[in-house]
């Protein structure tokens, strides 16, 4: 049985189409139907075999309805009610089958060693009609089993006896057989049942389009034909959540741009009730593009060369940001920047190739941002980095940033205690210097290596920059770092 529930590949109920006969009699019917907006050859003549068993078909007149959703490019897993053809030669007289796995949903394979015509008109011999076959199966799918009920013959034969009659096209309509089947496994309409009579107001994306009807409840989901049917997140292809009605015989909703020409459904979830499905031919208008990123400001408008730490962007439409440009630099999610919101980014200042001025922009889906600048300055005073821990026997590195061309000194202590030797610097008291060297006339940069010595597990040490102005000559202190060797 196939409820009114969300699994599957999103509805239980849905009828989609994978039109791969390799038969040009499956889809020579180029002739529209208005009740079957959008559909033409094969996936016409499914639909009106998922229209056979509607509840507003005065032939079925049950608690059930199919939901059409047209056709896909390819074929997905065997849960995600698709009607396709396979290739390959079925064994014996085998027309079609129908897949029912464990969980909800049914595919239904059509056997292409047959030679299939989309009708709607009469049959030449040797063609199978696809609307009878494809009404047969769909009641499998749907939860029936085979009737024995005037099977043999073509009067009043019931669609789910085992074998067609003919061609197929007396199966076309279902039998009173077949509704008492459908009736065991569905019930009658219930009084309460959504029933669509009809549409007004506007039949384009993202306009409004206005649903009368009956038995409406205060708040419905309406469910479109869907031009994916690929999950939305977390929802249905198609439906439009928690729409409150005008009244229990009207409901306004704004028509989704993946809407797509099919039909349109009440859902009463409360209820657990859906409504018929109901034809409708969409006005596609794709959704306008989404806003280039507009840049106001930076966080800060100047950031040393080396370290600089952290820059919020403010501004707006960062949402979906892929990008974020310093200068000829790019930086990409997500170790690059993070998005905290529509208005602001966070990303870490990075390395430039020379001091000066970069223009910072950022890219999303809606293109590129204005620029603004950030500038790279000297690193007065110095800063250092290295690594929280090291190992005997094994080169640890320090990375430092000063002014240009300052002469460097690698200072480092067990003792991490200071003396001030002039605000705001604090300088290790018990040092030895472990390096000399110049920072790079570029960017003031510049790096240490040594081996830590063997025997000295469980020792921290304390290291430190300390700079020299290559023209005044004043002496200025980076700030401490703290290095536990671990063996």
């Amino acid at each position: 049985m196939l409820g009114v529930a969300t699994n599957g590949n999103g509805w239980q109920r849905d009828v989609r189409i994978f039109n791969n006969s390799n038969d040009v009699e499956a889809n020579n019917n180029v002739t529209p139907e208005a009740a079957y907006p959008g559909a033409l050859g094969a996936p016409l003549a499914i639909w009106k075999a998922a229209r056979g068993w509607a509840s507003d078909n005065v032939l079925a007149a049950r608690n059930f309805d199919y939901d059409w959703q047209g056709v896909i490019t390819s074929l997905q897993g065997n849960n995600d009610n698709i009607v396709s053809w396979d290739p390959s030669a079925c064994s014996g007289g085998v027309l079609a089958y129908t897949e029912l796995p464990l969980d909800d949903g049914w595919n239904i394979v059509m056997c292409d060693n047959w030679t299939w015509s989309d009708g709607p008109g009469a049959l030449t011999s040797g063609q199978v009609d696809i609307q009878g076959v494809a009404t047969h199966e769909l009641g499998h799918a749907l939860g029936l089993g085979h009737s024995t009920v005037n099977c043999g013959g073509c009067t009043l034969s019931a669609t789910m006896c085992a074998a067609i009659c003919s061609n197929g096209v007396s199966e076309r309509s279902i039998a009173p057989d077949d509704q008492a089947g459908l009736q065991a496994v569905y019930g009658t309409i219930p009084a309460a049942k959504p029933t669509i009579t009809g549409l007004a107001g506007s039949v384009t994306t993202l306009q409004t389009l206005i649903i009368n009807g009956t038995n409406f409840p205060a708040t419905v989901n309406v469910k479109f034909t869907a031009k994916t049917s690929v999950n939305l997140g977390n929802n249905i292809p198609g439906v439009v959540y928690n729409v409150a009605t005008t009244s229990a015989t009207q409901v306004s909703v704004t028509i989704p741009y993946y809407a797509d020409d099919g039909n349109v459904m009440v859902w009463d979830t409360a209820g657990g009730l859906i409504s018929n499905a109901f034809p409708i031919d969409i006005n596609y208008i794709p959704p306008p593009p989404p806003p280039a990123p507009s840049i106001t400001s930076l966080s800060t408008t100047s950031v040393t060369a080396f370290a600089g730490g952290s820059v919020t962007i403010n501004g707006s439409a960062f949402t979906g940001a892929t990008q974020v440009h310093v200068g000829a630099i790019t930086l990409t999610m997500p170790f690059g920047f993070s998005v905290g919101s529509d208005t602001a980014i966070t990303f870490g200042a990075p390395l430039p190739p020379a001091l000066g001025p970069y223009s910072v922009t950022v890219t999303g889906p809606g293109g590129t941002s204005n620029a603004v600048t950030l500038t790279y300055i000297e690193t007065v005073p110095p800063k250092l980095t290295c690594a929280g821990s090291a190992i005997s026997n094994v080169n640890f590195t320090w990375s430092c940033g000063a002014g240009l061309n300052d002469a460097l000194f690698l200072i480092a202590s067990v003792d991490p205690t200071t003396f001030d030797f002039g605000t705001p610097y604090q300088i290790l008291l018990n040092f030895q210097i472990l390096g000399q060297g110049v920072a790079t006339a570029t960017l003031g940069t510049g790096s240490f290596g040594l081996t830590i010595p063997p025997g000295l597990a469980g020792v921290t040490f304390y290291s430190q920059i300390g700079a020299v102005d290559e023209v005044t000559f004043a002496i200025s202190a980076s700030n401490i770092t703290a290095t536990t060797i671990l063996f």
